[in-house]
């Protein structure tokens, strides 16, 4: 059974996690990686098991648009931008003007690509959460279980917690900054605060000193929990049953583990079903959005159509790895080819896992792959002057749109070809026997159409001569791209103007 299936059938003959809510979540402090799309991949999965097995579900995904900016992405101006360190997302401008805010920027620009990929939850702003006042009452009961609050970060942690610490980040109301201040007393009405001067490394706090409400209204947030507090209560406000995180986040002694302690101790409401899900590195390295580590949501779109973005997390286990390196000769032309092998298993056998994982990686309707041959063959013909006619002509130009961009961005050098202006400089070693098997076949350029016919004759006339076939297609390489190798010659060949194809193999021969 796939493994979404089988996830999908544990949490209902359980019992306990009705009625189906699934839900993920993402701060949108810069351009999103691609890693971010596996956990929304694994959620939109069991989601849609759910529902192939006849229960409704509904699927949200929270952008946590009013966490502070602690860090200024490497790829905008820090001079621009500096300022507004230790401020919620949502009060940062846009750094593209017709956004409303900066977080609304970044995460718009992830909404197109996990939407393009097939995956439609529902979006919830957490900054609306608490402006609707859906977070006031368990704001005061956080605030008036502080000491309780306390003591489960010392059991989980093993840390002394002062007893001045509160479980509220208030933004400053002189510089609007939610990093530099800290509650230090609770009342049951207004908290204490201070707006600490150095009390983090990134931004400055201005020094003002007060007492105000933590109730946020439609008229403005005043402040928010501590995350992995108000991961727990946002379950119990939005109603979430179903919810996973990233491998570091469920790990034990992790965020999970004190969100789970909040829920049951301080909330009272019951923990959703969990799943743990591994990391998608890029050549082996964890991203970061705001170092620039890896590649963007967005730039997955410009290297892989959508329904293979999908396949490639659909088709690993949830508890498994997946390395995916794009500059690997193999990377790109193996998915496209086990993709082609899925569709294949699929026809045999929809109820296989490898059907099912089919059925699940497409966007809408199912749909068979646009090419029977392998990548490796779009790759050679995307590179031929002359094949864009048979390309349209067999429906290969979306794939062929990838081919291109996989040549130009990730193909060695060795799979990358030019037809050459000029007569080569390799000509100079060819044997008089290559010489002379170029001189008869610039005789019969144009007599054939069919390539497959014409390879045979290649082959034949090189054999006549007396050459091995590697000698004789060496031959056409070393004329036409100046290298030992190339894409099958009588493909080549066709796809080139053959009095030019001729006049070479005439000036090469002599």
């Amino acid at each position: 059974m796939f493994w979404a299936d089988k996830i999908a059938k544990e949490i209902i003959d359980s019992g306990e996690y009705v009625p189906y809510w699934v839900d993920d979540m993402k701060t949108p402090s810069g351009r999103v990686h691609v890693g971010a799309l596996r956990g929304v991949v694994v959620h939109d999965l069991v989601y849609k098991a759910l529902k192939s097995k006849g229960k409704k579900a509904k699927f949200t995904y929270v952008f946590e648009d009013h966490d502070p900016m602690d860090d200024i992405p490497s790829y905008l101006p820090r001079e621009k931008f500096e300022k507004y360190l230790g401020m919620p997302l949502f009060k940062i401008p846009s750094p593209v003007e017709g956004y409303e805010n900066y977080a609304r920027f970044y995460a718009g620009e992830f909404q197109k690509v996990f939407r393009a990929i097939g995956c439609e939850p529902e979006i919830i702003w957490t900054k609306d959460l608490y402006t609707s006042g859906r977070m006031n009452d368990l704001i005061k009961e956080v605030l008036d279980k502080a000491a309780e609050v306390r003591k489960i970060y010392e059991e989980l942690y093993d840390k002394k917690i002062p007893e001045n610490w509160y479980p509220f980040q208030l933004y400053c109301p002189a510089c609007g900054k939610v990093s530099t201040t800290q509650v230090l007393d609770w009342d049951g009405e207004n908290v204490t605060y201070e707006c600490v001067v150095d009390k983090v490394p990134w931004a400055k706090g201005c020094g003002v000193k007060g007492k105000t409400s933590p109730f946020s209204s439609s008229s403005g947030i005043v402040g928010k929990l501590p995350w992995k507090i108000e991961w727990a209560c946002k379950w119990k406000v939005i109603g979430v049953t179903i919810e996973g995180a990233g491998k570091d986040h469920m790990s034990a002694g992790g965020s999970h583990d004190l969100a789970s302690l909040i829920s049951q101790r301080i909330i009272n409401y019951p923990i959703p079903y969990p799943i743990a899900y591994e990391w998608l590195l890029i050549g082996g390295r964890k991203m970061s959005s705001s170092r620039g580590v890896g590649i963007s949501a967005k730039d997955m779109l410009e290297i892989l159509p959508p329904e293979l973005i999908r396949f490639l997390m659909v088709r690993i286990k949830v508890n498994t790895q997946i390395n995916f390196d794009p500059s690997q000769k193999d990377t790109i032309p193996s998915l496209f080819d086990d993709y082609q092998k899925a569709y294949l298993d699929y026809k045999k056998n929809p109820k296989s896992d490898m059907g099912r994982i089919f059925e699940l990686s497409q966007i809408r309707e199912i749909e068979k792959p646009p090419m029977d041959a392998r990548f490796w063959n779009l790759t050679q013909w995307v590179q031929m002057p002359n094949m864009k006619d048979d390309i349209k002509k067999e429906g290969l130009e979306e794939w062929a749109k990838y081919a291109r961009v996989w040549v130009e961005r990730f193909a060695p050098e060795d799979q990358k070809f030019i037809v050459q202006k000029e007569l080569p400089e390799a000509v100079k070693h060819l044997s008089n026997e290559q010489k002379k098997f170029l001189a008869e076949l610039s005789k019969i350029i144009g007599e054939y159409k069919n390539p497959e016919e014409f390879q045979t004759k290649i082959y034949d006339l090189g054999k006549d001569i007396g050459l091995k076939s590697w000698q004789a297609f060496e031959a056409i390489y070393k004329a036409l791209l100046g290298k030992h190798h190339g894409p099958k010659a009588a493909w080549l060949i066709l796809s080139l103007d053959k009095e030019f194809v001729k006049q070479r193999f005439e000036e090469a021969s002599k």
